[in-house]
């Protein structure tokens, strides 16, 4: 059970939240991990989700900042009902369902606008699954914001151009798959929670990171990350999960109010996420990092060595779906 799976060291959490903030149905409150800031997709697509509910009349109020509890509380509390909206990590989704890996994997789909079109135009019996998957633990899936640009990778050390410039880098990885696909590019992975990164570069344990150029923008990571690679390595995205407690106890006259808010906020994202697209290379320059963009030839070892490894980046069996549906989602 996510019940289970989402238990946090906090064993009262749960319990004060269910009698301290006894929502009312109509009532949403939708918690998101960043600060407010407008490089956040997570706040934006909150502080839209939040504002289309008011237009229709319902109660809504976003904490920022994790004010709420991190990534896996705000996952445990939703599977209970006792909150009714969060923006998370995917891998809230991932530990019931590995294969939303796949939708992250280098070079599944070539921009976000495929991306896009495969998660809210294509029909797709994956997805559909998943969202089965997530809905018996007592949790919707909302969508699937954007976050930006694509991935890259970050460095404190030099500008990297070729898989072979990484050999003497160590990067920090969110897992165990992580560390194999850098294994695969020629370097090392070293699994470290985000918030001890900065710590671990100061250290010299680990050299950067691979993210979207929003991340280091958002968490201030600029002042020491001084180089980044732009290798459009997929789209990366978050969690918008919705409360199936909640959602089920509303009117019909509700429901239909937070489906048009549901598809304003990822409306709204889609157009955020290609504005940001345009505008995050220069905010990076402008704090003083070093862009690269590698060759043609230079991309296509680093998605020729991703795809090797793609049967470890996602379950084995879902690999060929993935390929069926990012073809079917292309132009």
């Amino acid at each position: 059970m996510m019940l289970d799976r989402f238990r946090t060291a906090l064993p009262g959490l749960a319990l004060g939240l269910a009698t301290a903030v006894p929502a009312a149905a109509q009532e949403a409150r939708i918690a998101v991990q960043c600060p407010e800031v407008p490089a956040c997709a997570d706040w934006v697509y909150a502080e839209d989700f939040a504002a289309a509910l008011r237009e229709g009349g319902m109660e809504a109020t976003v904490f920022a900042g994790a004010s709420l509890g991190k990534d896996a509380e705000i996952v445990d509390q939703l599977s209970q009902g006792l909150l009714q909206f969060g923006v998370t990590n995917f891998v809230m989704i991932a530990q019931v369902d590995p294969r939303i890996l796949g939708f992250l994997a280098p070079y599944v789909f070539e921009d976000s606008a495929q991306f896009f079109r495969a998660t809210q135009e294509t029909d797709s019996p994956l997805l559909d699954s998943i969202r089965e998957e997530m809905a018996a633990q007592g949790v919707m899936i909302a969508g699937l914001p954007g976050l930006g640009g694509q991935m890259g990778l970050f460095n404190d050390t030099k500008p990297v151009e070729t898989v072979d410039d990484l050999a003497d880098l160590r990067l920090r990885a969110i897992d165990a798959n992580q560390v194999a696909l850098f294994e695969a590019w020629g370097t090392q992975g070293v699994v470290v929670d985000m918030p001890e990164f900065a710590g671990a570069v100061q250290q010299g344990i680990v050299d950067g990171y691979f993210n979207p150029p929003a991340v280091p923008l958002i968490f201030g990571h600029t002042e020491f990350l001084t180089h980044f690679t732009d290798l459009k390595a997929g789209t990366p995205f978050r969690a918008a999960l919705m409360s199936a407690d909640w959602y089920e106890g509303l009117s019909d006259e509700e429901r239909a109010v937070v489906d048009a808010a549901i598809e304003t906020a990822n409306a709204k994202n889609r157009e955020w996420t290609y504005a940001a697209e345009t505008t995050e290379i220069e905010q990076l320059e402008a704090a003083g990092v070093t862009v690269t963009t590698p060759s043609p030839e230079a991309l296509a070892e680093f998605r020729l060595r991703s795809q090797e490894v793609w049967d470890t980046l996602m379950p084995a069996g879902s690999v060929a779906e993935m390929q069926a549906l990012a073809d079917a989602s292309r132009e």
